[in-house]
Parts: C-alpha cells; structure tokens; sequence
C-alpha cells in the first residue's frame, strides 16, 4: 500500500493515545470524518518552529508578550504531496477550508451559512472555553513528554505570565474552577437548545460541520487529559449531552 499523501503534524504527550490538544484534534476529526488518508507525524513542543520552517509552513501569529515581532509556529499543520507542488497548511480553520476545497466530499464548512459557523467558534471561545484555562493548565502540565516540560512551562510563563502549578489546587479553588466551567457549558447548552430537541447537529442538517467537531475537539481534551473529573464532573452536566457528543463522534476519533 502507498503512503498517504498528506502528512498531519501533532503534538505528542504521555496520553494514549498521543492525541491530546484541541486544537489538532479540530482537524483530525476533520481528516477523518472526510476519509482522507494521512499519516501522523508526532512534534516535540521544542521542534515545532524548526519542523514547520523546513517543510515551508508560515507562521499562525506572534508571540505573546514578545512586542509583536516574533514569529509564532503552531500546530496543527498538513503538509499535502498530492499534486506537483507540496502545500503546507497550518491552523485548523484553514487546513478546514483548503480540505473543503481540494477534497469537496463530505464538507464540514457549509456553503450556506458559512459565517454562522465562524461566529460559533467566536462564541465558543469566548463563554465556555473562558472557563476552562484554569482547570486545565497544571494538568496539561503534567502530560507533556519530559523533553517538553521545561518549553511549555517556561512559554506560559513568558508569553502568558502564568504559572501552571498550582493554579487550581483541589478542594475549594479548584471546586469554584469547575462551578465558572459548568456556567460556561449550561450557556452553550441554552444555545443549542435553540434548535428544537429532534436537531442532531449545531447547523441543523443532517451531518455534522465543523461546529460539532469544535465542541467534539474540546470536550475530548478534557476526558483525555483529567479523565476521573470528567467522570465525575463533565459527564453527567445537562443531561449528559457532551457524552452523548462524544459518543456520536466516535466513528471520527481514531489516531492514525
């Protein structure tokens, strides 16, 4: 069998499987529920500028707290040997957008409706991902590769004036962490319920968009990185619709 012509660059962690971040797990759902073959390609926190340079991958942004002026690399990228000339395509919106393009069947951008699709993810960020950082920040912490560690901590440091440990210690801070983190998803659940009770998807079809594998994407990062809080805490909030999400998505989880 020949190799997939399209390579998906991830960040490893001490998980299993390795898949944790959210951000790359929006276009691996993507990569799967489309059915194109890829391969993985696992990246060290400390090689990603350097992996992403040689391949010929742009910049996403630049660096927090650094004046503006220095570059940021970030996964997730692909890199697409299709055609006569590779494409290298980083951030999950645009790999999204160009997969849409280049491979049209089964898309997770609608043509119709497009912006409503921008403005979840604006909303998205904005109410129940707020809530997350500080729940999540020791514990990611703690899944990093140990050739990672000393990177990750040091860039929160640095680009976010954040220290990671102890951030959320147990009983009563972390207690009110989870309450901001369940006001946060009962808002996302008032919005959805817009659609009526018999609406399987966030854009009302009858397959799901990128919105669904947005919430798919974070939902996961929780069970995989704190998998006994989600458990306890995630699992049974309104009526156990993220599990059900989760559930729903499976077929479009796998790590190749």
């Amino acid at each position: 069998m020949s190799e997939p012509n399209i390579t998906f660059f991830d960040i490893p962690s001490l998980c299993k499987p390795q898949a944790w971040s959210p951000n790359t797990w929006k276009a691996r759902l993507v990569l799967n529920y489309k059915q194109i073959p890829y391969k993985t390609v696992w990246v060290a926190y400390p090689d990603i500028e350097d992996t992403l340079k040689k391949i010929g991958g742009k910049p996403t942004g630049v660096k927090p707290n650094k004046g503006g002026n220095e570059p940021l690399y970030t996964l997730p990228a692909i890199l697409d040997e299709s055609g006569d000339t590779p494409v290298v395509i980083a951030d999950s919106l645009a790999i999204a957008e160009y997969l849409d393009a280049k491979y049209p069947d089964r898309p997770v951008l609608p043509k119709t409706g497009r912006a409503l699709e921008h403005a979840f993810e604006q909303f998205f960020d904005l109410v129940p991902r707020k809530s997350f950082g500080q729940l999540m920040l020791e514990p990611l912490y703690g899944i990093q590769e140990e050739r990672s560690k000393p990177y990750w901590l040091r860039t929160r440091l640095e680009w976010y004036n954040i220290n990671p440990i102890g951030l959320s210690p147990e009983g009563p801070v972390r207690d009110g962490h989870w309450n901001e983190f369940e006001k946060g998803l009962d808002k996302l659940a008032e919005v959805l319920d817009k659609n009526g009770p018999d609406v399987e998807w966030v854009a009302g079809g009858s397959e799901p968009t990128r919105a669904d594998f947005i919430m798919t994407a974070w939902l996961l990062w929780i069970k995989i990185v704190v998998p006994d809080e989600w458990e306890k805490k995630v699992k049974p909030l309104n009526g156990g619709r993220w599990d059900k999400l989760l559930k729903k998505t499976e077929a479009w989880q796998t790590v190749l």
